[in-house]
């Protein structure tokens, strides 16, 4: 079992390895769903390379979990060099179109899947590990006897699970009602929730 938390800056990142968690996921300014948070950017990678050393058994995760347009993807391969300097050991995506450029570019870090992918079963969890990825947020409607099935039909694949945080009204966040009555997209972090 592995405790992971979301950080949204540097104090908290310092939090959660200090207080206990396995790993800690961070999102990198525009590319992650958690919008409102500080997010990391500027030199920040340097304090999170300090803190991978004050905390060598701690893992970190970096979201890029925003449903990609082409504008958001190719700022994101203009700030590749930049986002190299983070010392990640996973990604955490649900747009597949930035599968094989992870792969190129970061080829020794995990790529985990999304709960906003809304993977619910055995055979989209075989699918995503052909496809290389390590670990599956599943679905946040999924049951204790399908996590087991799913596990029991893939064993090879980590399982990861979502014990606390909000319920969105649509499956795991595919929520339109956010841009339809308010025109800020959940998609691209802005969920008015």
């Amino acid at each position: 079992m592995e405790l992971v938390c979301p950080a949204g800056n540097i104090d908290k990142l310092s939090y959660a390895y200090a207080y206990g968690a396995d790993t800690a996921y961070i999102g990198l300014k525009r590319f992650s769903l958690r919008i409102k948070a500080d997010n990391f950017y500027e030199d920040e990678y340097k304090r999170v390379i300090e803190l991978k050393k004050k905390y060598p058994q701690k893992r970190l995760f970096c979201a890029l979990n925003i449903a990609f347009h082409n504008h958001d993807l190719k700022m994101f391969l203009q700030n590749l060099d930049y986002f190299k300097q983070y010392p990640i050991d996973a990604f955490i995506v649900q747009d597949l179109g930035l599968v094989p450029i992870l792969q190129k570019e970061f080829p020794g870090t995990h790529l985990h899947l999304s709960t906003q992918a809304s993977c619910m079963n055995k055979e989209a969890v075989k699918m995503y590990h052909s496809l290389g990825f390590k670990r599956v947020v599943l679905g946040r409607e999924v049951s204790l006897d399908e996590i087991r099935e799913i596990k029991d039909a893939c064993p090879e694949m980590e399982l990861e699970c979502f014990a606390h945080g909000a319920m969105c009204i649509a499956y795991s966040g595919r929520c339109l009602m956010s841009a339809y009555l308010t025109g800020r997209s959940a998609q691209s972090g802005f969920c008015s929730h």
